[in-house]
């Protein structure tokens, strides 16, 4: 028998303390009492209704002796004479299934975890009208870990959008419909790449860079194309302009040295000192030098020379200084903006030389979906990725920041995010922060080696001294990771956190649906 669960059960089936053991309730009272005499009546009524397999959820709220009232969810009441053996307590909300209904007997027990699951399986792909199949069964249960609901609109997209993407896993298709972000292959990508710390715009712009050089070296692009580009890309936002490095601080010896060599024998004579200059003038300067031919650029872009000429450019219009980030997230927010913008300038250079570049458009189309997908999942998360330039000895890293804005609007004592680093030396190092009290901050560092480990500890004082004197009292725990499993996993730690019900939890049935 079908019957609609919400005009009587509110869409609850839920389960509460589970055994294994088979505890049945029988011999369930006909009679009502208090004074909500009409709805216990229609209550017992539909219960009556019920046939072998139905389900209900009822809370217990006082047991006296073998004797249990059961609080229906709509607020009526039965009594019921437990078997010797069950195992219920007051406070429990349990779901109960009819074993038997006849001869004025109706007989119950508490669903198991795995029986409730089962139960709501069969119950939701029939009111989506769906087949019992594996696949369809699979997709209510990934739905049901998730939290999400089990209507018939969402198992009707679930069903949907595994047979467009068939390469695509359950998991990754629920998560981006609970996220809000639109199921497409870019995104599904994205979030298979990001649960693999494989997103990195760190490494798009370095295909960016590599997409820049073979473009001039194919289409022997014009070099004052060329600059068109960089000139676009040290637009900053609403007028403003980015800096330029010194040339003598970002470029090695080395470099200037050839450079200086290459002019001088192709006859060509810059203003300035390439040392005295910044990069972005450097490059105005080879450019409007009319004693540099076409000949002598394509021998400057075969260079070494020239690819850390261009690595400066990007470092310096499309990441982040350590001073940046101290700034807040209004300037990285304005940083995402920045480098969306150059990626379009960059864009536009290249159609306005009507040059098509298939290499060079795949990493700018690369490095837009990667912002995309970034804006989407901030949506309901604080997540930053950002590419930070530090000094040259240092090299570049990748700064993951990880919080919940759920947990921050509720404005609790207790805010825990996580922190990914990709770096040079310290290579991959995953941290926990958790800040409780307002001023109580426990940190845990996870980290590749004994030796790295051993190398934090040696200087954990100074980070220790520095929170210190902001007021905040400190405690640190590091371990080196023995496995993957101790490592900061993308999807489980941070994008499905507060997603997945713990063992025993509610589940949600919109039978209406």
């Amino acid at each position: 028998m079908n019957i609609n669960m919400s005009d009587f059960f509110k869409n609850n089936i839920s389960s509460g303390s589970q055994t294994t053991d088979v505890n049945v309730l029988e011999n369930v009272s006909h009679e009502s009492s208090g004074s909500n005499n009409a709805v216990q009546a229609a209550g017992m009524k539909i219960l009556n209704s019920l046939m072998s397999g139905d389900t209900f959820t009822g809370y217990v709220s006082q047991l006296n002796g073998d004797n249990a009232y059961i609080t229906m969810n709509n607020g009526a009441q039965i009594q019921a004479k437990l078997m010797q053996g069950a195992l219920i307590n007051i406070g429990q909300n349990v779901t109960f299934m009819v074993e038997d209904n006849s001869d004025n007997k109706i007989s119950i027990k508490p669903v198991l975890a795995n029986e409730q699951q089962a139960v709501l399986i069969d119950k939701a792909l029939e009111a989506a009208g769906l087949g019992a199949t594996d696949d369809n069964i699979n997709i209510v249960k990934e739905l049901l870990g998730l939290g999400m609901p089990v209507d018939a609109q969402t198992l009707g997209n679930m069903v949907k959008y595994s047979m467009k993407f068939p390469e695509a896993s359950l998991n990754t298709v629920a998560n981006l419909m609970r996220l809000e972000i639109p199921v497409n292959e870019q995104n599904i990508r994205e979030f298979q790449m990001y649960g693999q710390f494989n997103g990195h715009i760190e490494n798009l712009l370095s295909d960016m860079e590599n997409g820049i050089v073979n473009d001039l070296l194919k289409n022997n692009q014009d070099i004052m194309d060329f600059k068109n580009v960089i000139t676009g890309m040290y637009e900053g936002l609403d007028g403003e302009t980015v800096n330029s490095s010194s040339a003598c601080d970002v470029l090695s010896q080395q470099t200037i040295d050839e450079l200086n060599n290459m002019l001088s024998d192709s006859g060509v004579k810059l203003n300035n000192d390439i040392s005295e200059t910044s990069v972005k003038e450097l490059i105005n300067q080879l450019a409007e030098n009319n004693s540099l031919n076409s000949d002598n650029f394509q021998k400057i872009i075969n260079s070494g020379s020239f690819r850390e000429i261009l690595h400066a450019v990007i470092n310096d219009t499309m990441k982040l200084t350590p001073k940046d980030i101290q700034e807040g997230e209004e300037a990285v927010s304005s940083y995402y903006k920045r480098i969306r913008k150059n990626v379009e300038n960059i864009e536009n250079s290249l159609k306005s030389a009507g040059n098509s570049a298939p290499e060079l458009s795949k990493s700018l189309s690369d490095i837009k979906s990667n912002i995309d997908f970034m804006n989407d999942l901030n949506k309901n998360m604080t997540y930053f990725q950002m590419p930070v330039k530090f000094s040259k000895s240092e090299g570049n890293g990748e700064l993951y920041v990880f919080t919940n804005k759920k947990n921050l609007a509720r404005k609790t004592d207790n805010i825990s995010a996580m922190l990914h680093l990709d770096m040079d030396n310290l290579k991959s190092m995953d941290i926990y922060v958790n800040l409780s009290g307002g001023n109580n901050v426990s940190t845990n560092f996870v980290l590749e080696t004994e030796e790295l480990l051993d190398f934090v500890y040696q200087h954990i004082d100074r980070l220790n001294a520095r929170l210190e004197k902001l007021g905040y009292n400190t405690h640190f725990e590091m371990k080196v990771a023995a496995d993957s499993s101790d490592r900061l996993d993308f999807v489980k730690d941070f994008i499905e956190a507060e997603a997945r019900p713990a063992a025993g939890g509610q589940y949600i049935f919109d039978a209406k649906a």
